[in-house]
């Protein structure tokens, strides 16, 4: 069990859940749950799949900015400033809305959904800049463009290589299904996303270019925040709040990864139900009992972290536990 919710003295739910810690090397280092539990990582990996899109030197060619690498590694809220850097983005490589292949929805974001008085367009879905990355790879290797979300295109190939050498696996091994967006998503054991993400804080052990890669992946993402996610979204605030101390990014169904940039360590979590809510705590708890952040620090993100449950008088009727217990692996 990672987390409780008890209403008055019952425990109403209960929710099971996995913790992996690795080094650079692939070394499990803690653990809550199963390690080795294999899992779809979601959106967690665009930071990786950014990096694809940079060695294909599309980023490079089409002159893509920090701030619009930063959008194309991110889950957007659909604000008006991601709508205007993603345009900006697109029009480099004269890339038009009808070439997303990802489909539509409102956006995250409030505001900006009260923004939207017809139906929503594919530029608000939250991954239209990964598909924006994976366009510009395809139209500056003169590969199809009708086709760059199906698994066997050339560029789909590519981010499957990187991420397999990020994760320490042979291509192979990962399980492929569709993501909510269309294009290949990517399933491995728990602890290997932990090592791509301990790589993502510290790439000093990998190859050139693969290294430069994640290096401008890391430094755009801390640099424009607001562009991974969106203001009050959870890695946004993380990083920041902690930009000196860890790079973060989510993925649906509550996966989640962290790089931990002083110790050169991956962190990544999965809530087997989906319930995406009980990240921000589970994910705060796990910082503090390794010794990343302290308790107090914390406070910025209680009203993520769902500690209190109320009723719709406003009354506190239960509460949610977190239950984390790193075990070392030796």
């Amino acid at each position: 069990m990672i987390a409780s919710v008890t209403r008055g003295d019952v425990i109403d739910m209960t929710y099971k859940g996995h913790i992996a810690v690795c080094d650079t090397q692939g070394r499990l280092l803690y653990r809550h749950g199963d390690s080795e539990r294999i899992t779809f990582a979601r959106s967690s990996t665009k930071p990786f799949q950014a990096a694809a899109a940079i060695l294909s030197g599309a980023i490079d060619h089409y002159g893509i900015d920090q701030e619009e690498l930063a959008l194309v590694c991110g889950s957007h809220s659909g604000t008006e400033s991601h709508l205007r850097i993603l345009k900006c983005l697109m029009a480099k490589a004269s890339l038009s809305e009808d070439m997303l292949q990802c489909g539509a929805h409102p956006p995250f974001d409030d505001e900006a959904r009260k923004l939207v008085t017809t139906a929503p367009s594919a530029l608000h879905n939250n991954c239209s800049a990964k598909h924006a990355g994976m366009l510009l790879s395809a139209r500056y290797k003169k590969e199809d463009l009708s086709t760059y979300m199906h698994p066997s295109h050339p560029h789909q190939q590519r981010i499957i290589k990187v991420l397999a050498e990020l994760c320490d696996a042979n291509p192979e091994e990962f399980h492929l299904a569709t993501d909510g967006c269309g294009v290949p998503v990517h399933a491995l054991k728990l602890r290997k996303f932990a090592t791509a993400f301990a790589r993502l804080a510290d790439p000093g052990s990998l190859r050139s270019p693969l290294k430069e890669a994640l290096e401008r992946v890391s430094s755009a993402m801390l640099r424009y925040p607001v562009m991974v996610s969106g203001e009050n979204r959870l890695c946004t605030r993380l990083m920041q709040v902690f930009g000196d101390r860890l790079i973060a990014k989510g993925g649906a169904n509550a996966f989640y990864g962290v790089g931990l940039l002083r110790e050169g360590l991956g962190l990544v979590i999965k809530v087997e139900s989906g319930e995406s809510s009980l990240l921000p705590g589970i994910l705060l708890h796990t910082l503090a009992e390794l010794h990343i952040i302290k308790r107090r620090e914390m406070e910025p993100f209680r009203s993520m972290m769902m500690e209190e449950i109320t009723n719709h008088r406003g009354d506190v009727v239960g509460r949610t536990h977190y239950h984390i217990h790193l075990k070392e692996y030796k």
